[in-house]
This record gives structure tokens, sequence and C-alpha cells, in this order.
């Protein structure tokens, strides 16, 4: 639909143009970054959804080339089982 569309366009233009070239290991401040360039309480100008999957590529990513498993990369070398995500997705 035009909510997928919207996401979409937000990811390969003002999202792009924000965080390209940043580095994935910069995790919070690439998020900070979607988050401010937003604007809104609730993530509704570019779209939750865009955010939420441009973090989650970036934490894969990041975890990729440090050559670890997603969960170890953000749990850390004690994490013994899968994390929950605390959010609606």
């Amino acid at each position: 639909g035009k909510g997928v569309l919207r996401a979409v366009e937000a990811v390969n233009g003002e999202l792009f143009e924000a965080i390209g070239g940043m580095e994935a290991e910069n995790q919070i401040h690439i998020d900070q970054t979607m988050i401010e360039l937003d604007g809104t309480p609730n993530k509704s100008r570019l779209g939750a959804n865009a955010i939420l999957g441009v973090s989650l590529a970036v934490a894969k990513a990041a975890a990729e080339a440090a050559g670890l498993p997603l969960y170890r990369y953000v749990g850390g070398t004690k994490a013994h089982v899968l994390p929950v995500p605390m959010m609606n997705i």
C-alpha cells in the first residue's frame, strides 16, 4: 500500500542521505540521527517501520562485520539467549 511506498521512499531518500557513510558500529548515533530527522514523538513523518527496518539492518551489518551472530553482537559476550524486542513490530 501507500504506507510501504512511503517507507521505501524515506529509506532511499532522507534516511540514506542522513546516515549513508556512517559506521554501522555506531548504532546509537545512527538511531538518534534517524529519530531527530523524523522530528515527531511517534516517528510518524518518516515512519516507524522505515526507521526500525534501517536500525535492524545496521545492527545486522555491524554483527556481520564483527563476525558475530546478531544476538551475541547485541547482547555481548555473556549473551546466552536470544534478545526479545520490547517494542511493537
